[in-house]
Parts: structure tokens; C-alpha cells; sequence
């Protein structure tokens, strides 16, 4: 039995939401498939899928199930079914029993989200409930109308901020961010920032994240800007600006630095192709961590769909310089020992 069918049994609802490289909801025929491994995970990270479950029933209003679980995948991105098997069994039992004591161990293969990312996951749930935002929302809504003072950022709390991410579309909250982009501190925009890479941002908001990055690097960017801004646009809607974004980020001296080159790997992924992609596996060849890091990196995209054959398309091409070549070789070389 899969975890969809387990729900429907119960006549409960199932959400289902990728929790890896970004927060975003997986449509349920292709988690049918993904359980009866009929398709690979679209997005694996770390050779695992990473997922947000909501459960609820439609007569029980008000009363709801969340588990978070990060299932192994095989080599060619299928499902692992036996630990999928373990987590079912565990809530077949679980539901056999009610009155169990819910402190009594956990679910095989859970994990628990940082905060952030728990907060822009309830963000989303309760958009999906159809709940009513936290008491924050209305506070974060009138500080990024600059009602507050933009000094006055500790007020905020966390999931006000994420909540006005999530409902970008709602509420004018795309204008409010635009407005308030330019004006934020440091801290409450870096969370802003990494609330946006689970969003398709349009035109206003990121034409805003791009000048306060033109802005940041010409007052001196720190390679964590670079990562948190990259980050921050990897799924917006204009994908002329993301590749545009993408290749400025690429010529700055701090794109060798590890936080950057990792940041536009795990979620930039799908922009990388042609040129592009060589441009920055140009950059990662060069990179500060040497080639453990350029190991790790290539490896980890070799694992996304369609990037294989995009990667020895480039390493094929005649393009590529000399120093990439000899990473290339290094690495071949690293894969052979281990198969040893």
C-alpha cells in the first residue's frame, strides 16, 4: 500500500509538498506515480526526497496531519519502496491505535525542517486549510508599508513574513514587497530573500531584488549576498532576467566561493544549460573549496533530470578550458578509485 492510497482509504485529502531544494507542491497523479515508481523524483537533493505531507479529513474541519519525511532514492531517482513501506506501516498502526501515546517514538525517515523553512511551510498549509494567517500578518503587512519604521524590524515575527511571501498574490503583497525591498535592513531582508526562491516572483518584486543587488555589489557584496540573491530569483517569472542574473553573479570575484557556487547548483539548476552552464562550471573549477567541492556539486547535478546529458554535452563541447578539463579528469579519477 502507498502513502496515497493509505489516505484516500481514510477518505482524508492529501497535500503533498517537495521540502528540498525549494518549497513547492507536487501534483498528486505525479506522487502516484513517484510511489509506484513509475517516474523518478523530479527534484531530488542529496539523493533523497525531501517531503511535506498535509492530511485532512473534510468532515473533521479544523483537524489536520503533517509529516515530514525524507525517503532514499535509488541511482536512477526511483523511490526507495521498502522505506516508503516502513512510514506506512507506522501510520496504519498509528491509526489503529488513537488513543497511543503520540510522544512514543517517531516516523521512520522523518526529519524536521530548520525555521524558516517550518514557517514558510505553515504558510502554505494554512493557505491550502483556507486558515486565517497568524496574528504577525497584519503587523508584516504594515511594516513593509513602512507604517513602522523600517528600524523596528524585531517586532516581525517570522511567519508574518513568511505568510506575506506566500500570498504574493494576495492582499497587494507583490506591490508591498516591491515597495519595501529597497528600504529593508539586512536581517528582514535576507529572510525575505529566502522566503522568495518558493515563489514565481513577478516583473515589480524582482526588477526590486535586482537593483538592491546592483545596490549591495557596488557598495561591496559578500558571497552570502551573492548566494541569497541568486537564491532568491531562482524561480521567477522572467527567465531572460534570471539568466541575465545568473552570468552578472558569475563574473563577480566572490562566484568562486563556495556558499555561491552551491546556492546557484541547488537552485538554479534548470537555468544552467549551453553556455551558461559552462560558464559556471568554468567557475566551479576554479572554486575556493577545490575539488571536493567541485566534486560534490557535479555530482549532486548529475542527479537532477536532463542534467546528465546537458553536463557531457559541455564536457564535450571543444569549449571548455584546460583547468576544467583536468577537474573533469580528476574526478573520473576520484569515481574509478571508489569503484576499486
Amino acid at each position: 500500500m502507498t502513502i496515497s492510497e493509505l489516505v484516500r482509504q481514510r477518505g482524508a485529502n492529501l497535500c503533498i509538498f517537495d521540502m528540498g531544494r525549494r518549497i513547492q507542491s507536487l501534483d498528486a497523479g505525479l506522487f502516484d506515480d513517484i510511489e509506484q515508481q513509475k517516474r523518478p523524483y523530479p527534484s531530488p537533493y542529496l539523493k533523497h526526497a525531501w517531503l511535506g505531507l498535509l492530511s485532512w479529513h473534510p468532515n473533521e474541519p479544523g483537524q489536520h496531519a503533517i509529516w515530514f519525511l525524507k525517503l532514499p532514492l535509488d541511482e536512477q531517482g526511483l523511490l526507495d519502496a521498502q522505506a516508503r513501506d516502513g512510514f506506512v506501516r507506522y501510520i496504519a498502526q498509528r491509526m489503529a491505535s488513537p488513543e497511543a501515546d503520540k510522544g512514543e517514538g517517531e516516523a521512520p525517515f522523518s526529519f524536521k525542517p530548520d525555521g524558516n523553512r517550518m514557517a514558510f511551510f505553515h504558510a502554505l498549509a494554512g493557505r491550502q486549510l483556507g486558515a486565517e494567517n497568524s496574528r504577525f500578518y497584519d503587523t508584516t503587512r504594515a511594516y513593509l508599508a513602512g507604517d513602522i519604521g523600517w528600524e523596528n524590524w524585531q517586532q516581525l515575527g517570522l511567519q508574518g513574513l513568511a505568510e506575506v511571501v506566500a500570498n504574493h498574490d494576495k492582499d497587494n503583497n507583490e506591490a508591498l514587497l516591491a515597495r519595501a525591498i529597497p528600504y529593508l535592513p539586512t536581517v528582514p531582508l535576507n529572510v525575505v530573500l529566502g522566503f522568495m526562491e518558493n515563489i514565481a516572483a513577478a516583473q515589480d518584486v524582482t526588477t526590486a531584488v535586482n537593483d538592491r543587488l546592483a545596490a549591495v555589489i557596488k557598495a561591496g557584496a559578500t558571497a552570502n549576498d551573492l548566494a541569497a540573491f541568486a537564491r532568491a530569483l531562482s524561480h521567477s517569472q522572467n527567465l531572460e532576467q534570471r539568466h541575465l542574473l545568473l552570468a552578472a553573479i558569475l563574473r563577480h570575484p566572490q562566484a568562486v566561493q563556495v556558499e555561491v557556487l552551491a546556492a546557484i547548483s541547488s537552485r538554479c539548476w534548470a537555468d544552467l544549460s549551453g553556455d551558461l552552464l559552462l560558464d559556471f562550471l568554468e567557475v566551479l573549477a576554479s572554486n575556493a573549496g577545490g575539488d571536493d567541492v567541485f566534486n560534490a556539486l557535479v555530482a549532486d547535478m548529475m542527479s537532477l533530470p536532463g542534467m546528465r546529458d546537458r553536463m557531457m554535452s559541455v564536457f564535450t563541447s571543444g569549449k571548455q578550458s584546460s583547468k576544467l578539463d583536468q577537474a573533469v579528469t580528476r574526478l573520473l579519477g576520484a569515481v574509478r578509485g571508489q569503484m576499486q
